[in-house]
Parts: C-alpha cells; sequence; structure tokens
C-alpha cells in the first residue's frame, strides 16, 4: 500500500510539472544547480537571491528533476542520532523544507540548516541540500508550501534553466550608456546602449520623448544598441523597455535617461544705441542678437589696437554698456556660445567705433584790440584744445543784426572788416570733425566807431582881427 500510494505521489507530482506548457511569470520558485553548488530563489518572476549550497558526496545522492516543497519545520530533530532540533550539534540545523523527491513526501529530502558551514559550497551531503543556517531562516521566511523546486546539473544560467521549465523569468534593465555624453549638438550620430542583468533571452525597445509625445526609435529585438541621430534641439528622454522571450507583460523593466541636444550658437547682429563715431566719455550700449539668445552665453571684448581693455566675460546678458574715456578706433568683439558648448565660441563677431575727443574752445581773440574805427581789417582768432581736427563757425552780430556768418570749416582764423560803427557780439562755435553738435562757444564784444572828420581848420587869430 506504502509502495502505491509513493508511485500515486510521484505519478501527480510528474503531470503537475510536465502539465505546464504555459510560461507562467508569477509565483515563486528555487532552482538548485548542482553543477556549481548553487540556489536560486525567484520570486514573481524575478531573481531575488542566489546561495552557496552543499549537495550530495555522489551525484546520484541529490535527486535530480522537478518537486515541490511539501512540509516546512522548525528545529526538527536529527532521530538517527536522537539529537533534539535546534541542539548545536544537529547537522540539520534549525529549518527544514521537505521536498517531495523520490516517492517521499518531504520527510527525506530537504533544504536545510547545518552544523558544518564550511561544507556549504562542496558536495557533502547524503542527497539533502545544506544551506548557511543565518540564509536558510531567510528563506524559509520567504518560501511557502508547495513552491517548485527544480534540481539539476547542468552549465546553463538560472534564467535559462527557468525558462526551459516553464517559469518566465522576469528581465532586469542593466545600464543604459549613449556612445556620446550629454549634451550634444543636433545631427550628432549617437548609439543607445542597453543591458539586461537579468531575464532569459531579453529583448529591447527603444523609444525617445520630445517633450510632447513618445517616438519608437527600435521596437522589441534581441538588439542592445540603436541608433538615433536628433535633428532638433531640446530635453530629451530615452527609454529602453526589456522583457523576457515568452514573456506577457507590455515590459519586465525599463529605464529612462534625460539627454540634451543643442544647435549651435549663431550672431544675427551686431547694434549699437548710437551710431559711431562718438565723443569720449559717451555711454554706448552694444546689442547682440542671436539665433536663440534664451538659451546663449555672450562675452563681450573691447581693444585698442591689439590691448585688450574690457571684456564682460559670458554670460545670458546679451547687453554690455560702455563708456569710453579715451579717444582712438575701437574693436568691439562679440562672441557666442550656446550654454551647453564646450567651445570657446561657437561663433564671433567684430565692429569698429570710432570715439574722439570733444572740441573745446580755449580763447577767442582779436589780432587788434578795441575800440577800432570802421574799415578796420580785424583778424578773429579762436584757439581749441585740438585745431586739426576741430571746426569752427564765425557769427558777427551788431545789435542783434547777424553781419556776418562763416559756417563750419577747419578755418580757425577770419577777416572781419566793419563798414558800420557799433557794438559788435562775436562769437565762435566749434565741434570735432566726427561730432554732428556744437561741443562748445565762446563770444566776446568788440567795439567799432566813426572817426571824426574835420571839414575846415579856421586860425584863431584871424578870429581876433575881425572882432
Amino acid at each position: 500500500m506504502k509502495k502505491f500510494a509513493a508511485i500515486l505521489i510521484l505519478l501527480l507530482s510528474f503531470f503537475f510539472f510536465s502539465g505546464q506548457t504555459e510560461a507562467k511569470d508569477e509565483g515563486q520558485l528555487i532552482i538548485i544547480n548542482k553543477a556549481n553548488n548553487k540556489l536560486a530563489y525567484y520570486n514573481e518572476g524575478k531573481l531575488v537571491k542566489t546561495f552557496k549550497v552543499a549537495t550530495g558526496r555522489k551525484r546520484s545522492y541529490t535527486p535530480e528533476g522537478k518537486f515541490k516543497i511539501v512540509t516546512k519545520i522548525v528545529n526538527r530533530p536529527y532521530y538517527k542520532d536522537n539529537i533534539p532540533g535546534g541542539h548545536p550539534r544537529n547537522p540539520l540545523g534549525d529549518r527544514w523544507m521537505g521536498i517531495n523527491a523520490r516517492g517521499t513526501y518531504g520527510t527525506t529530502y530537504a533544504i536545510h540548516g547545518n552544523n558544518n558551514p564550511s561544507s556549504i559550497g562542496t558536495y557533502a551531503s547524503a542527497g539533502c541540500i545544506r544551506m548557511y543556517d543565518n540564509e536558510v531562516r531567510w528563506l524559509y521566511s520567504e518560501v511557502k508550501k508547495n513552491t517548485p523546486v527544480i534540481i539539476t546539473h547542468s552549465s546553463k544560467s538560472f534564467d535559462a534553466i527557468a525558462a526551459s521549465n516553464g517559469y518566465v523569468p522576469k528581465s532586469k534593465m542593466g545600464k543604459v550608456t549613449v556612445s556620446k555624453s550629454s549634451p550634444q549638438l543636433k545631427n550628432t550620430a549617437l548609439t543607445i546602449n542597453a543591458s539586461a542583468s537579468t531575464g532569459y533571452s531579453p529583448s529591447f525597445k527603444y523609444s525617445v520623448y520630445d517633450g510632447k509625445k513618445w517616438s519608437t526609435i527600435k521596437n522589441y529585438s534581441a538588439s542592445k544598441s540603436a541608433k538615433w541621430t536628433p535633428t532638433k534641439p531640446g530635453s530629451y528622454k530615452l527609454k529602453v523597455e526589456v522583457k523576457s522571450k515568452k514573456s506577457k507583460n507590455l515590459f519586465d523593466d525599463q529605464k529612462i535617461i534625460n539627454y540634451n541636444i543643442f544647435e549651435t550658437a549663431s550672431i544675427n547682429s551686431v547694434k549699437t544705441d548710437k551710431a559711431g563715431p562718438q565723443g569720449i566719455k559717451t555711454k554706448v550700449s552694444f546689442s547682440a542678437q542671436s539665433n536663440n539668445n534664451k538659451d546663449n552665453l555672450f562675452q563681450f571684448s573691447v581693444y585698442k589696437g591689439n590691448q585688450l581693455l574690457k571684456t564682460q566675460k559670458y554670460s545670458p546678458s546679451s547687453k554690455m554698456d560702455w563708456t569710453p574715456s579715451q579717444k582712438g578706433e575701437y574693436i568691439i568683439k562679440v562672441q557666442v556660445k550656446h550654454k551647453w558648448s564646450k567651445k570657446l565660441f561657437d561663433q564671433q563677431k567684430t565692429i569698429s567705433y570710432n570715439i574722439f575727443e570733444w572740441a573745446t574752445l580755449r580763447a577767442l581773440k582779436t589780432d587788434i584790440v578795441g575800440p577800432q574805427p570802421v574799415n578796420t581789417k580785424i583778424l578773429v582768432t579762436a584757439e581749441s584744445n585740438n585745431n586739426a581736427d576741430n571746426l569752427f563757425k564765425f557769427s558777427i552780430y551788431n545789435e542783434g543784426k547777424l553781419t556776418l556768418n562763416q559756417n563750419y570749416s577747419k578755418d580757425s582764423t577770419i577777416s572781419w572788416i566793419p563798414t558800420t560803427a557799433g557794438e559788435y557780439k562775436i562769437k565762435v562755435h566749434t565741434k570735432h570733425r566726427l561730432s554732428n553738435k556744437d561741443d562748445g562757444t565762446k563770444e566776446i564784444i568788440y567795439e567799432i566807431y566813426d572817426p571824426v572828420k574835420i571839414d575846415k581848420i579856421e586860425p584863431e587869430s584871424d578870429k581876433l582881427i575881425n572882432k
């Protein structure tokens, strides 16, 4: 009767496992590989942990096949030598998970602890699977009764063994990398690389998010890489999904990384708020317009010849204010680069800008001190800070009436012959030849008189005789 019951249990066990042709990726599974004395514990399709174990001293001692955990006992006695459960001498340790192998029902073959830790990883048992006590306690607390147990001697991976026995281990994403580190210029050819740390025959799907929608770069395949050449700048998300062969999940695991693409900065224009030339101590503002002021950085430099006078270092500001203190011809250099660019600059432009010294009048003189009679030739001379570069305008008024007007010219001296007596106002304006306004004015008052005319001279003596 006992023999019949054992055969019945064995047959039921066989049909239970052989009938599992449909892939499953849920529940628990234990695999023991005698080839390397390792135990793998799966839960909900994931490889949770692996452990070193000891198996039979001979390969035949530890049964191979598909079984179930049918008993779970804490502090099982070692009946052979009458050692109580939990005793330090008990070779079974303090945890016992019996399997229904070779017609037994969890009383003969089991995964258990031990009292000889040095035996773990070797072939040392009479048929059971030994574990370190602390590890078997952890596994005992996790594993439920009726958990399938596969014992084999194989060169395959645990995932491959699980899959070949109808259990689909979920793939777990490993690293996701890109051939060139972010950020990169648009139109750069990139390769997205992916790997799975666990899983059976993993397939990978590559997608990109542009801020509006997800697009597939490469659909599920065994390929561990995908090519991507972004044509527009922006902040992208790259997603790689992985799933095992025969998995019914949309994906088993995924990773998303951020990746930035930018466009080379270019300068559209450089403008000033005041057209040159300008006089010294005039505040001038320079502004640059680029293809993307929001994401670009600007650097302004002012040169006089080869001498660098001022630098406004890279910043988001596209404007620089400058108040020159010396005259001369200057070069304004504007450099622009994208905020993610590693170059010294993406593009640069230079403009010339002239600065002059404002004209100032030092004196307004005449060659003859007044007053003078009418019809006298008088030279009026203006003296400025730089007669060679300055222009002069002379105006002479008599009682508010303009009598002479010499428009701006290089002449700093005029010849004036007044023909009418009166009090004259001589006024001079000066400006630098590059200036578009009067820089300075001076005026003087000059008297012109009519000389006395003698019509007839009579001797004083004749007047006395006539009397």
